[in-house]
């Protein structure tokens, strides 16, 4: 008898168990969607703290990567501004070898 003792059924599932098979199954597709939001949620929460991970993630390459930038950009500035500088001493000496012939 003891298999026989259960707990009521709250009323809106009780009067859904009146419909037979029908409500039966809708008790159960009811269950189906609960549980699987319950995990949609928290696959979403996951997804969230994934997601804002990723983006400091980002922030901090970027960052890093313009520092990268601005240090390769000044050095290679130098490097052009020493090469016009020798291209003008270059040009001065052609230009004092032609004047001496």
């Amino acid at each position: 008898m003891l298999f026989l003792q259960t707990e009521p059924l709250p009323s809106y599932l009780n009067s859904l168990a009146n419909y037979g098979v029908l409500g039966i199954f809708a008790i159960l597709m009811i269950a189906v969607i609960y549980f699987m939001g319950k995990q949609f949620f928290v696959w979403h929460k996951k997804n969230e703290a994934r997601i804002q991970d990723l983006e400091k993630r980002l922030e901090n390459y970027l960052v890093e990567d313009r520092s990268k930038l601005l240090e390769t950009v000044s050095s290679n500035n130098n490097v052009i501004e020493n090469n016009t500088s020798m291209m003008k001493k270059l040009l001065n000496i052609v230009e004092r070898m032609e004047k001496n012939h």
